[in-house]
């Protein structure tokens, strides 16, 4: 089986309208989002567009040794590969790019990044940008744990809904990580006319929500729309809650490495579907419940606060940095408050007790399981 880039070279040649947007160009079009293209698209939805093919050409011009291109130590480096690939490929090269923000904010702490994209078909695709480098994108994923709307989710429904004004035809919301989220929750929170035109709604391996949520009645009527994918050792995609059934595809890599959708393996202008994820991941999925539901979400706030406390105690802004050799933060971090370091140390070490027991459930005979492990 092939992944994305065998799909450009066995089916590029066929534009949108000879095979129609599928799940695999959904992926695509989250992966390039990941793009840093500031002064190179519009900003603005009602502004010209600008072809994929010249957006690449440009971002590639700006950037001449591609061992030089920084993508952090998240985002995979590869999708600037991926990038040079849709260039040459008939079936993306003349896509249409507008739109394109990227908003960093560590006072409101958001990180919130999307483009849209107009295929010849008059149909709109929207795709989010999942987490990147920066700790405040990771400070507000864990601020989805004990809040009802972080900013980013709230961006997304703001840019769902201007991206929609200037663009008439059936419009597709996509998004990786984050992204994935991000796409769910605009499809359930933009206006109803909006709602009305969505065709497809995908989530690559994004965390969900809080159970409320699918008490929503505006959820309930988008739910069908909804596809969720994750690979077979998920972590991020099995995060929060689920209510929509999920789809599990088979990737090349192992364990938290399959989160990159590059490693994702196709079979004709779909992914390759597995059974179901792998016991590891279930197993994972039931601890990280089990913890959250122990904490409430004070506690949890003041977990994330701490965390990022100690991170940033040196002034990192990035995960790069955290990870210099010239960073500090961990002897920074002896300085700060003693109750800020208790906090930490209480709460992952409640995470492992709850990890070791869930494992030795696992591993016990049939009729012998601990029944606070099995909710």
């Amino acid at each position: 089986m092939g992944t994305l880039f065998d799909y450009l070279s066995w089916r590029g040649d066929l534009s949108f309208e000879q095979d129609p947007l599928n799940e695999v160009d959904s992926l695509i079009f989250s992966l390039v989002s990941y793009i840093e293209f500031k002064g190179i698209v519009s900003e603005a939805h009602g502004g010209a567009t600008v072809s994929l093919r010249a957006a690449a050409n440009s971002f590639f011009a700006r950037h001449p040794d591609p061992r030089k291109i920084s993508m952090g130590l998240i985002v995979p480096k590869e999708i600037i590969k991926l990038l040079r690939a849709v260039r040459e490929c008939r079936r993306f090269r003349s896509v249409g790019m507008k739109g394109y923000v990227n908003r960093i904010d560590t006072e409101v702490q958001t990180q919130f990044s999307a483009v849209t994209f107009c295929l010849g078909t008059g149909e709109t695709v929207v795709a989010y940008r999942g987490t990147d480098d920066t700790l405040v994108g990771w400070k507000e994923n864990f601020n989805m744990s004990f809040m009802d709307v972080v900013p980013a989710q709230a961006y997304a429904a703001d840019y769902l809904n201007a991206a929609a004004l200037h663009c008439t035809g059936q419009i597709y919301v996509t998004g990786h990580s984050k992204g994935g989220n991000l796409s769910v929750y605009a499809a359930i929170h933009c206006r109803p006319e909006v709602r009305k035109r969505l065709a497809r709604v995908w989530c690559n391996d994004g965390p969900g929500f809080r159970t409320a949520w699918f008490q929503n009645p505006d959820y309930i009527d988008i739910k069908p729309y909804i596809r969720t994918l994750v690979p077979q050792s998920s972590l991020v995609g099995m995060l929060l809650e689920h209510d929509e059934s999920y789809t599990v595809v088979k990737s090349r890599q192992v364990g938290l490495f399959q989160h990159d959708g590059l490693t994702w393996e196709v079979q004709g202008n779909a992914f390759l579907r597995v059974h179901d994820v792998t016991e590891e991941s279930k197993r994972t999925n039931r601890a990280l419940k089990e913890w959250l539901q122990n904490l409430s979400p004070e506690q949890r706030e003041q977990f994330c606060d701490a965390l990022f406390r100690l991170l940033s105690s040196d002034n990192a802004a990035t995960l790069t940095d955290l990870m210099s050799f010239k960073n500090r933060w961990i002897l920074r971090s002896m300085r700060l408050d003693p109750q800020v370091r208790k906090t930490v140390l209480q709460t992952v070490q409640e995470l492992i007790k709850i990890n070791t027991k869930t494992l030795l459930n696992d591993l016990a005979p049939n009729g012998k399981k601990n029944k606070d492990t099995t909710k």
